[in-house]
């Protein structure tokens, strides 16, 4: 249980980023002496240390009740002091957030309340982009850099916006219910200790690695701030890494024998199902087609018009990603036919500029809400578009590069690994895709998200031609800096949050010194894969922001690219003629409102990209 000297030097580099009044490493020393006294069996802590280690009461109460007046028996609050948001936008006035736990033989309690005066439920579908708590656990303890199936993330928040009704979403069956609360809102947490992921039997020091964050909507289109409580996350890094996480540290009178908590019974299941699966009877096959398909080189585009594809080749571009919406076209119409006819259409510009197509279907073709996993018509609708797709594009055969199946597979609740649905269905999507046409490539995108864990336990769809697919983002901090900050329009706001998007690469990022070699290590999964099974790989979208520190974006696509060439894998940079904060035709390093920036003839981070597509040419 004890952390590795590494680690430690990774969590102590946090300290350089402190923003509060204790510094990082502070809080670190808390969380050791935790792990120390565990280990040793030594009595737990009796006092409070504010946003490192939380005294979790073991009592037999059952709570739920609804009242605040539940909890005058906890003694201790837990605040949320620190922002963690990335964007730092100045915080209104008045907004707070607050905690109180205790703990049952069988269920963790607590109290969450949020002080805030703009109270924003269900105007967004994703949890976090309203105002919701987001509960991290760590309940083995294990501390480690990447969560795993024993970590738990829930997002509890009203399914209303009236704020009558809270759910707790995560894959756990935790419950939430509404409680009270002048000037603001708030809500009692009820996690079962022995459930699918990990089963707790409590003790006297018994500790669960923790945190407690709060995210806050004003009214805007997604979240604007993000409160956290554990002293040790100043980056939003607790949906990904268990290291920032503080303590709750069980008191407890018992007197039992302490036990560490186990891994639920379908951690073991879920492991052995991601390294299952339909797969080649021998995939030494798969060599045989190298160097097929051929490398490609350009841009993924939203907009793609006559003069776009014109202005793309004389980059010298390739390839060219196209991004298209079943899911609006069946809202605002009913049906996808103007976009097949549209993406035709655009094919054929494609062909026209010596341009090779990716078709990427960016959003599930559905309907409603809720996850798109549970929706009955998910399979169907998928097979049909793609079907469609197969015979209106066979025609172009020599023009498309590839089939992208579907931009990005996520599903929260099965977090931090892909959706256990996704495979199974890519492989009937493909199979739907070869009754018309056996000689496209599948690019098939392996998650969660634009990720690339899924690589980690991954075997080879049954297929030959496949390109596997990822995106890179890493790390978010930096290439997604000051994004919200160009909706301000405020003078000094602007300058207050300009100086906080200056974030500079290479060097101290969110707690991780990141640098080229640090950026090759976090595709490993990909290259180790790649070296296995002799396949293609695509990285579908990178980039940075434009209002990044100039030179900082300049290093940092000098050595993505260089690393995308030195395996030899095939790319297209997000974006072109699209949104101008990834533009390549507008200013370096310059934050403005509404990200408004001045066109450029070319760009520091164009000349980057330039330099590599000449690679194209033959």
């Amino acid at each position: 249980m004890k952390t590795s000297l590494l680690l430690l030097a990774v969590l102590l580099f946090s300290s350089l980023t402190a923003v509060a009044e204790k510094p990082v490493d502070f809080f670190i020393r808390e969380v050791e002496r935790v792990a120390e006294r565990y280990e040793k069996g030594s009595p737990a802590a009796a006092k409070e240390v504010e946003s490192a280690v939380y005294p979790l009461r073991h009592s037999p109460k059952v709570r739920m009740n609804g009242t605040l007046a539940d909890w005058d028996d906890v003694p201790f609050t837990g605040r949320l002091l620190y922002q963690s948001d990335n964007e730092r936008l100045p915080l209104p006035p008045g907004l707070s957030a607050w905690f109180k736990a205790a703990v049952s033989d069988d269920t963790l309690y607590l109290l969450a309340v949020a002080e805030d005066r703009q109270v924003t439920f269900a105007r967004n579908a994703t949890a976090y982009n309203n105002d919701c708590f987001e509960l991290f656990l760590d309940p083995l303890f294990r501390r480690a850099e990447q969560c795993d199936d024993t970590t738990i993330q829930l997002f509890v928040t009203a399914a209303d916006p009236e704020g009558k009704v809270f759910t707790a979403q995560g894959k756990i069956p935790a419950r939430a219910v509404a409680v009270p609360v002048p000037g603001g809102w708030g809500v009692e947490i009820a996690v079962p200790l022995r459930n699918d992921c990990f089963e707790a039997t409590v003790s006297n020091g018994l500790p669960f690695g923790f945190n407690l964050c709060y995210n806050n909507n004003d009214g805007a289109k997604s979240r604007q701030h993000k409160l956290s409580w554990s002293g040790l996350d100043r980056a939003d890094r607790s949906w990904s890494t268990p290291t920032v996480y503080g303590v709750l540290e069980t008191v407890s009178e018992a007197k039992r024998e302490p036990v560490p908590a186990a891994e639920g019974r379908l951690v073991a299941e879920k492991r052995k199902l991601r390294r299952s699966g339909e797969t080649l009877a021998d995939p030494t096959v798969l060599a045989r087609f190298r160097p097929l398909p051929e490398v490609v080189r350009g841009f993924m585009m939203g907009n793609f018009r006559d003069g776009d594809a014109e202005a793309a080749a004389a980059w010298g571009a390739n390839a060219v990603r196209l991004q298209y919406s079943p899911a609006k076209y069946l809202r605002e119409k009913g049906s996808w036919d103007g976009l097949l006819d549209r993406m035709e259409e655009q094919v054929k510009t494609a062909e026209k500029h010596g341009l090779k197509v990716i078709i990427d279907v960016h959003s599930a073709p559905v309907t409603g809400k809720g996850s798109i996993w549970r929706n009955p018509d998910l399979e169907k609708n998928f097979l049909a578009l793609w079907r469609e797709i197969a015979v209106r594009l066979k025609p172009y055969g020599k023009t498309i590069w590839g089939y992208d199946l579907y931009n990005e597979p996520v599903d929260r609740a099965q977090l931090p690994y892909a959706p256990p649905d996704w495979r199974p269905l890519a492989v009937k999507i493909i199979r739907a895709i070869r009754e018309i046409d056996r000689e496209v490539w599948i690019v098939y995108e392996v998650g969660p998200g634009g990720g690339s864990r899924g690589f980690e336990d991954l075997l080879p769809l049954p297929d030959e031609r496949v390109i596997y697919s990822c995106h890179f983002y890493n790390p978010g901090t930096f290439t997604h800096q000051g994004i919200a900050a160009t909706q301000l329009q405020d003078p000094a706001l602007m300058a207050q949050a300009q100086e906080s998007s200056g974030i500079a690469y290479p060097g101290l990022i969110g707690g991780t010194e990141w640098n080229k070699e640090k950026l090759e290590k976090s595709l490993s999964a990909v290259i180790d894969f790649q070296a296995k099974y002799q396949v293609p790989i695509y990285i579908g979208e990178f980039s940075v922001i434009a209002w990044a520190p100039k030179e900082s974006a300049v290093r940092y696509l000098e050595d993505v690219i260089s690393i995308f060439e030195k395996y030899n894998w095939s790319w297209t940079y997000h974006a072109f003629r699209e949104y101008q904060g990834w533009s390549l035709e507008h200013e370096d390093g310059v934050l403005r409102p509404g990200g408004k920036l001045r066109p450029v003839k070319d760009s520091a981070r164009g000349a980057v990209v330039r330099t590599y597509l000449k690679k194209n040419t033959p």
